[in-house]
């Protein structure tokens, strides 16, 4: 079955904003209430959808500003991606279809820009998927933030246009 982006809505986000991850990836998780997250999450500009395969969410997406880390250099024309998907279901391998689904909407729903994702250095498997989708590395700071043992994060990039999605 094939994931599909819909926009939030407010009890999709009041759910996921109830996720827990495991250790060390508890960094995720979703700190503001869920009237919090609502009222954040469903901001137009904030470009938020769910990842649904069939009738479950799997997953969110945030696309620009709100995808950014501070610190990094977002310079140049681009749309940033922020992607958390279901802790259940993080580590099964299934991480290249939620991508694909994300990257083939960016693709559809923005004018030709280049895609961005930033990933904490320590993630090793966001890492791999992302490069695996054939995004790679354009830069690399520190923040004061430490995620998954370091305060290293790397943004990659994609051209839109050349996007090959698996």
């Amino acid at each position: 079955m094939s994931i599909e982006l819909r926009p939030a809505t407010e009890a999709a986000i009041r759910r996921f904003a109830t996720w827990r991850y495991e250790p060390p990836y508890d960094a995720y998780d979703i700190v503001e209430s869920p009237d919090e997250a609502v009222a954040y999450f469903i901001q137009p500009e904030i470009r938020c959808h769910t990842l649904w395969d069939g009738s479950d969410i799997v997953g969110y997406a945030t696309f620009g500003e709100d995808a950014q880390v501070p610190g990094g250099d977002y310079s140049g024309d681009g749309i940033d991606i922020g992607l958390g998907i279901d802790p259940d279901r993080t580590g099964l391998g299934n991480g290249h279809r939620y991508v694909a689904a994300v990257v083939a909407h960016a693709g559809a729903t923005f004018e030709h820009q280049e895609l961005r994702v930033t990933v904490a250095a320590g993630n090793a498997r966001a890492l791999y998927v992302w490069s695996g989708a054939g995004f790679a590395e354009t830069s690399r700071f520190a923040t004061s933030r430490t995620i998954l043992g370091s305060n290293e994060f790397v943004i990659l990039s994609l051209d839109s246009l050349n996007a090959d999605t698996p």
